[in-house]
């Protein structure tokens, strides 16, 4: 986002600056222009005054110097001002007889160039004029010379009030920029926090209200998009719920007979391979089960059915006895604590339920003969927590992202489990409005599986 605003920026940045680099160009010559003509003006009314100060005086001309030409110079910039009056041929009547001389019209136009003279740049003009007496004329050259700092001084004088209004409308320009730019991506920015903050399996319809006209068919295509994409979910959620229910009767009629000729077999082998399929036909149920828990738990999640008072402290004992047998089997020592004598949430039993069994049960098929499984309940804040400590394996922080993937395993070394359960265990607690963190205990052994539900406080 931050690019497409620098993008939109330079774009409306690079043409202003460059039209008011040009406009402060124009302005900087218009400058001087104007400065030009103002030192002109003063050079010629300077040369005027001296030449009409030109006169025969005992039968020779005679040039004198009035203050007032002198006094057009005079401002804070001290500049150098040089002049020289000459009668054809060349006889010089007043100033400096080294000043280079200008070649000015006969018709009285002035002449004006840049010289240089002892060492400093100066503005010349030069004047012809012509003096009568006793029907001869004689033509005088006059040449006034100024160096050149009341120009610069003009020149700045005309050019900073310029330069440092386009510099403020250049900047008033960028802030508003960035304000308008700011405001009119707000949307986005808000569209995209939406979505960061989303869970990976949430396809609800963006909101298009606040978004500009331009990027409402945007969003609305990929909210179509999302809504084929839900169907299609849907679709095969409702397959493989619907084929774990109708696999579960077949099933238990299969495990129920089964049993029964495993008790009435005679032969030793055919009892042995009659226990083997058994066992492979209890695996296949807990998978019918676990797949059907998951489904219900998939479903639970964006409705609003009521929910029921939940004892948890009840509930985690029911679901320690119902596993106590299996913890037995494997030599597990599984325990239970609590920090309060009433832990309750408002929630969906069947759900808080199935979180409870797949997450202890995971934690007893993963543990170690002789390990340990130990289950704390309890109250922080807002919070009921569910916290199951095992001394199992663990889980690599390479796997942790995946462990609530279906069929992902912590251990794929380990044959006992199909990968569903902590993938059960994060669906239910989402539905339940509650969060799973999974995290290494002290000294690397073992995990610490933590559930937050939101607690129900009377």
């Amino acid at each position: 986002m931050n690019q497409l605003r620098v993008r939109l920026l330079l774009w409306v940045l690079v043409p202003m600056t460059l039209v008011l680099a040009l406009m402060a160009g124009l302005s900087l010559e218009n400058a001087r222009s104007t400065a030009r003509l103002v030192q002109d003006r003063r050079l010629l009314a300077s040369a005027e005054v001296m030449a009409g100060q030109v006169r025969w005086q005992d039968e020779r001309l005679s040039a004198e110097t009035p203050p007032a030409a002198l006094r057009m110079f005079a401002s804070r910039a001290q500049d150098r001002v040089y002049f020289q009056v000459r009668a054809t041929p060349g006889e010089l009547l007043a100033g400096w007889p080294d000043l280079p001389q200008g070649a000015a019209p006969d018709n009285g136009a002035p002449s004006y160039s840049d010289i240089q003279y002892r060492g400093n740049d100066l503005r010349m003009v030069t004047l012809m004029r012509r003096v009568y007496r006793n029907g001869h004329t004689t033509s005088v050259s006059v040449s006034v010379a100024e160096s050149h700092n009341a120009f610069h001084r003009l020149i700045a004088t005309l050019w900073r009030p310029v330069l440092i209004q386009e510099s403020v409308l250049l900047a008033v320009a960028l802030a508003l920029m960035i304000v308008g730019l700011t405001l009119e991506l707000r949307p986005l920015l808000l569209l995209r926090r939406d979505l960061e903050a989303r869970e990976t399996d949430d396809l609800t319809p963006l909101e298009t209200v606040q978004l500009q006209g331009e990027l409402q068919p945007i969003v609305e295509t990929i909210n179509q998009y999302a809504t084929r994409l839900t169907a299609q979910v849907n679709i095969q959620k409702r397959f493989v719920a619907d084929a774990a229910h109708q696999l579960r009767t077949p099933v238990a009629l299969v495990s129920t007979q089964l049993d029964y000729a495993t008790h009435l077999a005679v032969d030793p082998e055919l009892k042995e391979t009659l226990r083997a399929v058994r066992a492979c036909t209890r695996r296949l149920k807990d998978l019918i089960n676990q797949l059907l828990s998951l489904s219900h738990a998939e479903a639970a999640r964006g409705t609003h059915l009521p929910r029921q008072n939940v004892n948890l402290l009840e509930l985690t004992q029911q679901v320690l006895v119902d596993l106590s047998l299996l913890a037995d089997d494997r030599g597990i020592d599984l325990g239970l604590s609590s920090s309060s004598t009433d832990v309750c949430v408002k929630s969906y039993p069947a759900l808080v339920h199935a979180l409870l069994f797949n997450l202890v049960d995971n934690a007893v098929r993963y543990t170690p003969r002789g390990g340990n499984v130990t289950v704390h309940a309890g109250l922080a804040g807002a919070d009921a927590i569910l916290q199951v400590d095992d001394t199992g394996p663990g889980i690599s922080d390479a796997l942790k992202p995946h462990v609530f993937e279906r069929f992902s395993r912590g251990n794929v070394s380990d044959n006992n489990g199909f990968g569903l359960g902590l993938a059960i265990v994060n669906e239910a607690a989402k539905a339940c409005g509650g969060v799973v963190e999974l995290s290494s205990r002290p000294g690397g052994v073992g995990l610490n599986a933590v559930v937050r539900l939101p607690a129900n406080v009377t």
